[in-house]
């Protein structure tokens, strides 16, 4: 296996140049973990296991933690030892692991052992009932400390999945990332123990982005060190009047949130049937009623940005649907009018009593918390102490540093565009398989992996555009595209060219590190669409001032975006009077949709009847499954990244070369644009290639390269080379004046004999034409006047760039010099200048007309 100069750690490129994860165990070899060194003991666990553990004679208690399909990872046994002085029976747990386990014995022979052994697997360590929770997604979690206890927690409640990550002091080696979005009530046990293991859980279930947080009260008429799995005091069954459960449930109904983390205002309380306001009491001394303000929601986190301003309040909860919701409220919108926070909060499914806004306003005001976290306004890459997160639009966080940051907005709903639907696996068989060959719509899907890379490469923000006739299926590749993200629809992911810059600049904003889809060019406007592709490309919105003319803090981002439409940027831009430049058109490539197959956008109908069912099949798909692919690619690409980042983004960079390589071979004259336009494909391709790798797009290793490079020549044989932009509007505006003009503005040299022809008479002339023998025949030259070079044929564009660019292509004659423009010593022009006089002249090859264009 061949790598890059820099070996990551977590990834590596192949003997074929793809790029190739790294397994578990080339990355704990790769840092040295497995290495025995020093002849010491090895210790590998392998989940899960294989076969199931078997119960010790001795043991009393065996219990089996299992993964989200039932498959054992590890065993933990309980011996119950001889009474101590307190005539309580000394508890042992152990925990028993299938791996390889290598030693040297006291005799001084190697040991290598596969099979269960007294070990514990690897941190960190799975929760107990990960197949209960996977069996029930829906279902609220309870919390508890001891197997035991959870399996006594289960008999009693079993409309609740009961967890437990072990004993007292487990909670800091576990995993709790399978709890992320879910409700989940914690029972402490009542002892001092207890409190701690429910105080670091609390934590815990924060840090892994749990829908809310609530702790049981525990009633004072418990004994201590009581808990689920004790018998329960009489007078709390009135006497065996109601059964255990009855007598409990209520505590668990009624569980507040859970407040290590949280210093309500006075005056406020939260149960589960939400926010309660109680005045003080009168002047009689008698007591108010409690106001109801709003449904309930988990106070999470006050938010800060990185300079101590932008306050605000991180708040989650579900809607009638129990679908999750998050937001960070900026503490600012209190002092506005009271009905926008409540109105965004009723927007998103929280209710809200009209009556009770100012109370609303008043709580979000005044609560505290003791966790902090940086608020941000973009999507996309944050670095943080704890290592890097990606916030998604919808307020979603991924990575290490994801504890550190939130997202915030002025909206409530802020990117519900960016919902899932369905598994992975029906996206990869029902949309995502059906690319394979076809590379348009590959290309679309390797682009809309893109986004994330930016940052990691450093790379600037561009964009593709698919260009062709109406029904071309440009949409269709478009709809596959934003399934990666979200909805595939115009509902969700797809947005309209038809809006202002302004407009678009919010968007951009809210979708960094992404993917930005703009659809049909043609409906926008002519005098926007240069300005918002710069400003797409350029990474930045419009300087602005505040209300005392104080500059405000702009909009920033990375977008690679995807555009389709009939026309051009450069023939929209027309419309309205307006030329494109060649850096417009660099930072918006255009690709034809049509893939020469003679069926639009495909190449390759997998057996489907034409071109249109496979469209119709595409679009049905990205509505019906979405968002999970890019979910699946950033949990390994931050993971990457926080492991090994310098090695990624060499790894990328491999990638990245070897395709400019590929479809710029050494020796052929590049510009800059050409080179910073085939790297921008390259990286498409590269993470194309690395959702290959990571399993999420169910393509052959090369199927995105392939597809990216078939879009590149395609641009490029549009473009007409391989030149600047400049130089070829340089060739052809000089091309374009000769055709128009050839006999009105240039006099003809040598015609009838000298003699005067009234209808050859040159008005505005700018120079010369004259016929000159060569090996293949007479050649028409043309010979330009400097001045009307500079002012006349050259309008608008660099003079002298333009004759290096005529000169570089082979159709200005310069002078021996080295000097564009040639001195010419000519009686008949002298002549026909009525002067003795001879002068310089830029003398273009009539092979211009006919050359390539």
């Amino acid at each position: 296996m061949s790598t890059s100069q820099h070996i990551p750690a977590m990834a590596c490129i192949d003997e074929n140049g793809l790029f190739k994860p790294l397994t578990d165990m080339e990355k704990r070899a790769a840092r040295g973990l497995a290495a025995d060194t020093h002849g010491a003991e090895i210790w590998e666990p392998m989940t899960p296991a294989p076969s199931e553990p078997e119960k010790p004679r001795n043991a009393t208690d065996m219990w089996v933690y299992r993964d989200a399909e039932g498959r054992p990872l590890f065993a933990r046994f309980r011996y119950d030892g001889k009474p101590g002085a307190d005539g309580i029976p000394k508890k042992e747990v152990r925990p028993l692991t299938y791996g390889r386990r290598a030693w040297t014995d006291t005799n001084g022979k190697h040991q290598d052992v596969t099979g269960w052994h007294w070990k514990q697997p690897a941190k960190p360590l799975p929760l107990y009932g990960l197949d209960k929770i996977a069996a029930q997604p829906d279902a609220p979690v309870l919390l508890v400390e001891g197997e035991k206890a959870a399996g006594a927690a289960g008999d009693l409640f079993p409309d609740l999945v009961v967890l437990t990550s072990g004993g007292s002091t487990s909670v800091r080696s576990a995993d709790w990332s399978p709890l992320a979005g879910r409700d989940v009530t914690i029972w402490p046990d009542n002892d001092e123990a207890g409190e701690k293991y429910a105080e670091h859980a609390i934590e815990a279930l924060r840090d892994a982005g749990a829908a809310s947080v609530r702790m049981v009260a525990l009633p004072d008429t418990l004994p201590p060190k009581w808990d689920l799995a004790d018998d329960l005091p009489l007078e709390m069954t009135g006497g065996d009047a109601v059964s255990v459960a009855e007598a409990l449930r209520p505590f668990i109904d009624a569980a507040p949130q859970a407040e290590a983390n949280v210093k309500m205002p006075p005056g406020y309380s939260m149960t589960s049937r939400g926010l309660y306001y109680t005045p003080e009491a009168g002047e009689d001394g008698l007591p108010k009623p409690a106001i109801w303000v709003c449904a309930a929601f988990d106070v999470v986190a006050e938010t800060r940005d990185e300079n101590g301003t932008g306050w605000g309040l991180l708040i989650n909860w579900r809607d009638h649907d129990r679908r999750a919701h998050q937001w960070s409220i900026p503490r600012k919108m209190v002092h506005g009018e009271g009905k926008d926070i409540a109105g965004e909060l009723e927007d998103a499914g929280l209710n809200c009593n009209i009556s009770a806004t100012r109370q609303l306003r008043q709580f979000i005001a005044s609560v505290h918390t003791k966790s902090r976290l940086r608020c941000v306004t973009n999507s996309g890459w944050h670095r943080t102490d704890n290592g890097p997160a990606f916030v998604l639009p919808n307020g979603m966080t991924l990575g290490e540093g994801r504890r550190a940051v939130a997202f915030q907005t002025t909206r409530a709903a802020a990117g519900m565009e960016y919902a899932t639907a369905g598994k992975l696996e029906d996206w990869q068989n029902d949309l995502a398989v059906y690319a394979v060959g076809n590379s348009r719509l590959a290309f679309a899907l390797a682009v809309a992996f893109s986004g994330p890379l930016l940052d990691i490469m450093g790379e600037q923000s561009g964009g593709f555009h698919i260009v062709g006739a109406s029904q071309a299926g440009k949409s269709t590749a478009l709809f596959a595209a934003g399934s990666v993200w979200g909805k595939g629809d115009r509902d969700g992911q797809i947005r309209s060219w038809r809006g202002t810059t302004n407009g678009t600049e919010g968007i951009a904003a809210e979708t960094s590190d992404t993917l930005l889809i703009l659809d049909e060019m043609g409906a926008a406007d002519g005098r926007e669409v240069g300005d918002i592709t710069y400003m797409l490309a350029n990474n930045t919105g419009k300087q602005r001032a505040g209300r005392n003319g104080e500059a405000r803090t702009r909009k920033t981002w990375r977008s690679l975006f995807l555009s389709t439409g009939e026309v051009t940027l450069a023939t929209k831009m027309g419309e309205a009077g307006r030329r494109v430049m060649a850096g417009q058109e660099v930072r918006l490539v255009s690709i034809q949709a049509d893939a020469g197959a003679g069926m639009g956008l495909f190449e390759n109908l997998h057996g489907m009847p034409g071109a249109g069912d496979l469209a119709d099949h595409i679009r049905r798909a990205a509505r019906t499954h979405y968002g999970t692919a890019s979910r699946a690619y950033l949990d390994a690409l931050v993971k990457e990244r926080a492991d090994d980042e310098a090695g990624l983004a060499s790894g990328i960079k491999s990638l990245v070369d070897r395709f400019e390589a590929d479809c710029l071979p050494n020796g052929i004259a590049t510009s800059g644009q050409v080179r910073s336009v085939v790297r921008r494909f390259g990286l498409a391709a590269a993470a194309g290639e690395m959702a290959v790798a990571y399993k999420i797009l169910p393509w052959p290793s090369g199927e995105a390269t392939r597809a990216a490079k078939a879009c590149f020549m395609s641009w490029l044989d549009d473009r007409g080379g391989t030149q600047a932009g400049e130089d070829q509007e340089a060739v052809e505006q000089v091309r374009l004046f000769i055709e128009q003009h050839g006999e009105s503005r240039f006099t003809l040299l040598g015609g009838n004999e000298g003699q005067e022809d009234a209808y050859s008479k040159t008005l505005n002339r700018v120079g010369y034409r004259r016929t000159m023998a060569t090996s293949e025949g007479h050649k028409w030259e043309y010979l330009i006047f400097p001045t009307s070079w500079r002012e006349v044929v050259c309008k608008g564009i660099d003079p002298k760039r333009a004759a290096q660019a005529l000169i570089a292509a082979g159709y200005l004659i310069p002078s021996p010099d080295g000097k564009a423009s040639k001195l010419v010593k000519s009686a008949e022009i002298a002549r026909e200048a009525g002067t003795s006089k001879t002068g310089r002249f830029y003398i273009v090859s009539g092979d211009i007309i006919g050359g390539d264009r």
